[in-house]
């Protein structure tokens, strides 16, 4: 296959948003080159255009997704008195509830259409409001009636096969035992159309009140979901924490089987369900530390040589094991002999003082095109920083794997954020920012996300009962960080409980806070509700547009009671819809494919490129290889595309992630005890 290089090659970055230019509308142009021998059966249609099989140069436009859309799911984990297996669709096509107006606010993001009578500060549903059933906007499936099992999950995910859309929750603990039991929910299936449509049961009805003009969803009844229990494959396959998709895979991120830290990630086919399609991998085989994590990310890189496939890689995040006296790391004997008992962060747990459960840094890289111990490297981040331990998840963002800060030992809350080059996996390019050299409040996350070139991260709990509302330990303090300046002067943060919202009464809600994860949608980001001291409902919706707006009036001490001329901070409380919709443990968008499925060919690699990065990247690489780096200008991190429904972008075939398979996991304990 003939080589060439168009002059100059130019690879344009993206706007970062804000105010007065926003991350919405607007096309970019990348132009990169093809030779003969394309693919033509693979050829398609970019806005109707068809390119020739032997074009040396092609130019493509994709369009940043805005404004509100998407389908989004939140994963039940306890409502206080159970582990619970409510699971909440939420429809984030809000134009439709806009009907509500007080005092010029136009209140799309509520619950006015609940069936609460009456909520706490006397406000009672509108008339106009009443026409429109609250399953519209939030349907539940209560698992549990088909399996009382299914329960008590941790972190879910979207996954894409070919132009069906699935969803996977993450099994952990249901009350009872950890469990394997993994749920697939069948989103829906996409086809071309003029109209969008969503099949419920065997009805037709407008999905989005208007054609999109280019796929619509054909979906089936909610309750269409499969179950397969891995513990069918493995007994020890239970209690996981998190997970992800990657290729025609989904994974799910190994945390406490019951019997002690698991080290055994697991594999399954997104679309072939059943226990033929399983593979494990014990991580512990390549070191017995590699157990006990907290969910995990893929992505697509170019390793050495630019002109080979792209390999495949996971990485899984450290949060803690246990050493023991007899048996070493992640031992499940004891002094006083093993008893099978739930273990948590209680010491009696192991048999009195013998093992004690502690963070740990053992970052982990796995190839996921070989699936074996010989593809595992890991990195002990303790080495660097004895602090660099007890993560809560992580994300990409660019060209970097960033970790999200939470514990550092029993109620000893961490600020120190972790990035690392996913082109170099070594010490030498691991970076620390310390969120708490803006402010010692800014720790304690509980799961995070990439929008644009930012890293945000989601509040749980610091342990500052000082200055907290009513002493609580759950903090409110939303913190974005510019990946492109990776330092103390690129923090920017939100008091969400300070915000005057966009909802009636629109005062300060001082209950935002204490969630679990999150994710970006268009130009959102989504904060799932978990306990603010009470097992809560209250989901967050924030716009980024106006993120700069609110952040620099709380900077400044101003009120926040002003025209920002975006959608600024609302909430949707899930409780008036359903009784025990609170305390949920993570969340995700649906995917749907992207509008371009073109693909080119470079040396027999594949790209999608209605992705960004990957394409970026690849090209850079190829003409530093080549000496033909003039004129090129490198994608920042964070330079992400929002296609279709879902707000964060993984690496490979132009998936778009939800980011929240990062998601805040909280009481480790049976029994619904909440870890300190």
């Amino acid at each position: 296959m003939h080589f060439d290089y168009p002059t100059p090659l130019t690879i344009l970055t993206e706007p970062t948003p804000t105010p007065s230019f926003p991350y919405v509308n607007q096309k970019v142009t990348l132009t990169y080159f093809a030779s003969s021998g394309w693919d033509g059966d693979r050829d398609r249609s970019l806005n109707n255009t068809i390119h020739s099989s032997d074009s040396d140069v092609l130019t493509r436009e994709y369009y940043v997704s805005d404004g509100i859309q998407g389908m989004a799911y939140v994963v039940p984990n306890f409502d206080g008195k159970k582990f619970t297996g409510d699971l909440v669709e939420l429809d984030l096509e809000t134009a439709k509830y806009s009907k509500v107006r007080i005092h010029g606010i136009e209140s799309d993001f509520s619950d006015f259409y609940s069936k609460s009578p009456v909520d706490a500060d006397g406000v009672d549903p509108y008339v106009a409001a009443r026409s429109m059933s609250g399953t519209d906007q939030v349907m539940v499936k209560r698992l549990e009636n088909n399996d009382p099992d299914l329960a008590g999950f941790h972190g879910g995910f979207a996954a894409l096969y070919g132009k069906i859309s699935y969803g996977f929750l993450v099994p952990f603990f249901n009350g009872a035992k950890h469990h394997g039991k993994i749920v697939r929910i069948n989103c829906g299936t996409y086809n071309n159309s003029n109209t969008d449509s969503w099949q419920l049961g065997t009805e037709f009805r407008e999905f989005n009140n208007k054609g999109e003009g280019e796929t619509f969803l054909q979906d089936t009844d909610f309750t269409a979901i499969d179950v397969f229990d891995l513990t069918s494959v493995d007994p020890e396959l239970r209690g996981f924490l998190g997970g992800f998709s990657k290729g025609d895979y989904a994974y799910f991120v190994p945390f406490m089987n019951g019997e002690k830290y698991s080290g055994k990630l697991v594999r399954i086919h997104i679309h072939n369900f059943d226990a033929s399609t399983v593979e494990v991998l014990d991580l512990s085989q390549k070191d017995s530390r590699l157990a006990g994590f907290y969910g995990g990310f893929s992505t697509n890189i170019i390793p050495g040589n630019p002109m080979s496939p792209p390999a495949n890689y996971a990485y899984i995040v450290p949060y803690k094991n246990v050493i023991g006296p007899i048996d070493g790391a992640n031992t499940k004997f004891t002094a006083d002999g093993y008893k099978d008992h739930n273990i948590f962060d209680s010491q009696e747990s192991y048999g009195g003082d013998h093992l004690t459960p502690n963070e740990h840094g053992m970052l982990v890289r796995v190839n996921l095109d070989t699936f074996d111990v010989a593809g595992v490297d890991f990195m002990d981040l303790t080495q660097l920083d004895e602090e660099l331990k007890g993560f809560s998840g992580g994300f990409q963002g660019g060209s970097h794997g960033y970790l999200v800060p939470y514990s550092k030992g029993f109620g000893d809350y961490s600020s120190k954020v972790v990035r690392f080059s996913l082109l170099d996996f070594s010490f030498d390019t691991v970076e620390v920012l310390d969120l708490g050299l803006l402010s010692d409040e800014l720790k304690g996350f509980a799961g995070g996300f990439s929008y644009g070139t930012y890293a945000v991260f989601v509040p749980y709990q610091n342990g500052r009962t000082d200055v907290n509302f009513r002493g609580r330990n759950q903090f409110s303090i939303l913190t974005r960080v510019d990946m492109n300046n990776f330092a103390v002067g690129g923090i920017k943060t939100m008091d969400i409980a300070k915000i005057f919202r966009k909802n009636t009464p629109d005062y300060p809600d001082n209950n935002l806070r204490g969630f679990s994860g999150g994710f970006a949608s268009g130009s959102f980001m989504y904060l799932v509700p978990h306990f603010n001291g009470m097992w809560h409902g209250k989901m967050v919706r924030v716009d980024m547009r106006d993120f700069d707006t609110l952040s620099d009036l709380q900077m400044r001490g101003e009120s926040t009671d002003v025209v920002t001329g975006f959608k600024g901070v609302q909430e949707v409380d899930l409780e008036k819809f359903y009784g025990g919709l609170v305390g949920f443990s993570g969340g995700f968008v649906r995917q749907r494919p992207p509008p371009i499925e073109e693909f080119y060919r470079l040396n027999q690699v594949q790209f999608n490129y209605a992705t960004n990065l990957d394409v970026d990247t690849y090209l850079s690489q190829i003409a530093a290889a080549s000496g033909r780096s003039e004129g090129i200008d490198v994608l920042p991190d964070g330079g992400s595309v929002r296609e279709g429904e879902a707000g964060v972008r993984s690496g490979e075939g132009g998936e778009i992630l939800d980011g929240g398979d990062a998601s805040k996991e909280e009481g480790e304990a049976g029994g619904g005890r909440r870890r300190k």
